[in-house]
């Protein structure tokens, strides 16, 4: 069946202002009963920072737990086709924190306090080290000393963490192995037509109700015209958006050639310097073993020089008693 493809941001926020499929959807990902979901269209936006766009829906909800007791919570489901700083992701979580939401006593009272967060991430990519297509960041109150699993809940804590789902899309299985699978395929790579990428050749499982549901709202989403060229805008959007990373791709690697070659010329310089060094030190040497030599010399023919002296004082006190003989020996 050819429907339009959710993974568009604009198709994939029209799926889910059905208030029916955006409960029971949430409810299968959750793996809990979404008993009231309240849509907030002011909460809702596409966020643009650097070219980089993120999808972000807002949802009150109430959810009844296995043991039946029901819960309130905020639902943050933000939507990226492309990697980029996770710093995003947490500002936009950030301001779900410091939000409040209006109770009424039975006596009339208006309070305000925090709600619970539960926080569901589309990924247009992939985790490196995450096989799975669905994972679910599930917390547990466990005793730091025994490693005990305590089982209870404190709104201290509720308050102050939240459990995470996080959904690749890229990694969704062929093969459904239940609810969640056969509903996370309409969002899977693996049936987008090849020649039309707004199109979804969808081939799963039409026989769930939540599939048909959502099948038949994207069937009407295709037929619009509206939304085809809502989503030629985004293809610009994104092409636009590969093409500046791809600049910046380009900036990097010549940045980072220019910085190999002036760490190729430090290191050269480097050895310049300490070969220049060696060349001293070694001249150095040179010149204070040249220099001894030159001392030693120096004192050798002063010693020479003292033997010299000595010999020739010697000959002329020899020479002198020989004259003096002589004149004894001839008188006259």
């Amino acid at each position: 069946m050819i429907i339009a493809n959710p993974i568009y941001d604009v198709v994939f926020k029209y799926l889910l202002e059905d208030a029916d499929i955006a409960r029971d959807l949430l409810s299968t990902i959750l793996g809990e009963e979404v008993v009231h979901l309240e849509f907030k269209p002011q909460e809702t936006s596409t966020e643009s920072s650097e070219g980089i766009k993120i999808l972000r829906l807002d949802f009150k909800a109430i959810i009844k737990k296995k043991d039946g007791t029901l819960f309130k919570v905020l639902i943050e489901l933000q939507k990226s086709k492309q990697v980029f700083d996770v710093m995003r992701f947490r500002r936009y979580l950030g301001d779900n924190y410091r939000k409040e939401d209006q109770l009424v006593e039975k006596d009339g009272t208006i309070l305000f306090r925090s709600l619970p967060i539960i926080t569901i991430y589309f990924l247009g990519f992939l985790l490196n080290n995450v096989p799975s297509g669905v994972i679910k960041v599930k917390r547990q109150y466990v005793d730091a000393v025994t490693e005990e699993i305590l089982g209870v809940k404190d709104d201290f804590v509720e308050l102050l963490t939240h459990d995470s789902y996080m959904i690749q899309v890229g990694r969704l299985p062929k093969e459904s192995r239940g609810k969640l699978d056969r509903v996370m395929q309409i969002f899977s790579p693996m049936y987008q037509n090849k020649a039309d990428k707004h199109l979804v050749d969808f081939q799963g499982d039409i026989y769930d109700p939540l599939v048909l549901r959502m099948v038949e709202r994207l069937s009407r989403a295709i037929a619009s015209d509206e939304y085809r060229d809502k989503m030629d805008v985004e293809d610009e959007i994104d092409r636009i958006f590969e093409r500046e990373l791809g600049k910046k791709d380009m900036l990097i690697a010549q940045k980072d050639k220019l910085l190999n070659e002036n760490v190729k010329r430090y290191e050269m310089s480097k050895k310049q310097v300490v070969n220049a060094n060696k060349r001293t030190v070694a001249e150095k040497k040179r010149t204070v073993t040249e220099k001894k030599r030159t001392e030693a010399e120096k004192k050798r023919t002063e010693a020479e020089k003292k033997r010299t002296d000595v010999e020739i004082k010697k000959n002329t006190v020899l020479q002198m008693e020989i004259a003096a003989l002589k004149r004894q020996l001839n008188p006259g």
